[in-house]
């Protein structure tokens, strides 16, 4: 039996055949690569619930962090500042946009070196039960234009 559940998981890879199993798909998920020197990063997508009912969605664990958390932006006294969400409640056939400049996930003290392009497996707990997804590593793209790399 255990045979058979592995060989539909694999045929399963498609956003499409999880459907009926997912509680909430997500799209355009992605991670910035960490910048080089620091310890965190953040990951980003659009959380959407596909069911008739209210979800409760809370990040578990993501490879190889040692620690991730949600966070909302809020803005306190005109400054924008950052801080930590047990949840997200999404209602009943919306969404819920991770993004920059408002909820997203944290992603701290990376084991190893997480390099653009690879995909990293997201571990969501979905009305309690984990889900896993699959979200791309993608380039941070630099901002000063007279940077210059040559080593690789």
């Amino acid at each position: 039996m255990k045979a058979i559940v592995l060989a539909a998981l694999t045929v399963a890879l498609s956003p499409v055949a999880f459907a009926a199993k997912s509680t909430v798909t997500i799209s355009d998920a992605r991670i910035f690569a960490p910048i080089k020197g620091t310890n965190a990063t953040a990951g980003y997508g659009v959380i959407t619930n596909t069911t008739d009912k209210e979800v409760t969605v809370t990040v578990e664990k993501i490879e190889p962090f040692k620690a991730v958390e949600m966070h909302e932006t809020v803005e306190k006294d005109g400054r924008m500042s950052m801080q930590k969400v047990e949840k997200l409640t999404i209602p009943a056939k919306k969404s819920a946009e991770l993004k920059p400049g408002g909820n997203h996930i944290m992603l701290f003290d990376p084991t190893r070196e997480v390099k653009a392009d690879e995909t990293l497996k997201v571990s969501l707990k979905v009305n309690g039960k984990i889900e896993s997804f699959e979200f791309k590593v993608i380039p941070r793209v630099e901002t000063k234009k007279d940077e210059h790399h040559h080593h690789h």
